[in-house]
């Protein structure tokens, strides 16, 4: 059994330059994946989530730019790739399932078209051998009646639909690594379940690992064995699903959970849900202590002077947290 990571993270740091500061979208973010792990990124909007999967397929435009780390995938640093080689992993080893649909397909393209294209160009196949293979994709995501539905153009699909026919776009080539970024948003809860099944089910089928995007805490209990939390770029905690679900450490992620509505019968469900008092910071290179710090309800004086080290909750379950860190104040700040 393969026990190497199949893709490594170390210290992503991607900022983008305005004309007076640059701002830090994501800071000295590290992970591993794991063969046939579903890795769950979370946070809510502007976090950084999106950008790091960018960054990752090095599709990111100008003003942004990486402007440190690695990113290791099959021996190889992605960011050092001249961009020929880099186009021979994208869309074929590493893809992407890409947020909306509906503005990521070409609108004057028909879908067996554009499924066509990356088969074509990282298969070899011929047009009509692509188009065949298009049909068969269509059929693994079950889309129904695919030889008609080849031949149609996005705006003649459903929602649904459209999120299939981008899961089959990213499967075509059987990718060793998946990034789905928030592939269930603008889909109503039953298209959704179906969504979350259909890729546990190809998942099972391909052994593809998978980076999770997404601000659903639902989602994540379905779908993720490993869990990060992010907030202004940077990572807050990272474990299992089950201790950052059970067992949260950092502040800001127990805020996250306390804000979901509670169903349950008994539960006083005309109670205001909980909320989080201001705003996410803009992190610039500039930028001392824990981003976190502001709106924090256990900060302390060091908080906001010092980045908070990992802190060890146990089971490979980290927290960066000055409130959870086993080492005292410095004598300075706590006088």
């Amino acid at each position: 059994m393969q026990t190497q990571p199949v893709l490594r993270v170390r210290d992503l740091t991607t900022c983008f330059d305005g004309d007076e500061t640059t701002v830090l979208a994501v800071d000295r973010l590290s992970f591993d994946l794991m063969p046939g792990e579903t890795l769950g990124l979370v946070g809510e909007s502007g976090c950084g989530k999106s950008v790091t999967s960018l960054s990752i397929m090095r599709l990111l435009r100008a003003p942004g730019r990486v402007a440190g780390g690695s990113i290791e995938f099959d021996g190889q640093d992605l960011l050092a790739l001249p961009e020929k080689a880099m186009r021979a992993i994208r869309g074929n080893q590493i893809s992407m399932i890409f947020q909306e649909p509906m503005t990521s397909l070409n609108p004057v393209f028909t879908v067996g078209k554009q499924i066509s294209e990356s088969l074509m160009l990282h298969q070899g196949l011929s047009r009509r051998e692509a188009m065949a293979q298009a049909e068969s994709l269509l059929e693994l995501v079950q889309i129904s009646d695919p030889a008609r539905r080849v031949r149609e153009y996005p705006y003649q699909l459903s929602g649904g639909m459209r999120q299939r026919a981008m899961i089959a776009m990213a499967l075509a080539c059987q990718p060793k690594v998946l990034i789905a970024d928030e592939p269930t948003t603008a889909l109503d809860v039953t298209i959704q379940a179906q969504i979350l099944h259909l890729l546990r089910e190809i998942q099972q089928r391909l052994g593809t690992s998978i980076v999770l995007i997404t601000h659903d805490l639902g989602v994540v209990a379905q779908m993720c064995q490993r869990v990060i939390v992010m907030y202004a770029g940077r990572k807050v905690e990272e474990g299992s699903v089950d201790d950052i679900l059970d067992r949260a450490q950092h502040p800001y992620t127990q805020a996250l959970i306390r804000s979901l509505p509670d169903f349950a019968e008994g539960q006083d469900h005309t109670a205001r849900l909980a909320e989080l008092p201001g705003i996410v910071p803009v992190m610039t290179p500039e930028s001392r202590g824990c981003a976190f710090a502001a709106r924090c309800p256990e900060a302390q004086p060091r908080c906001t002077e010092q980045a908070p080290p990992a802190a060890d909750a146990g089971n490979r379950h980290r927290v960066w947290c000055w409130a959870r860190a086993a080492e005292p104040a410095p004598a300075a700040l706590t006088a």
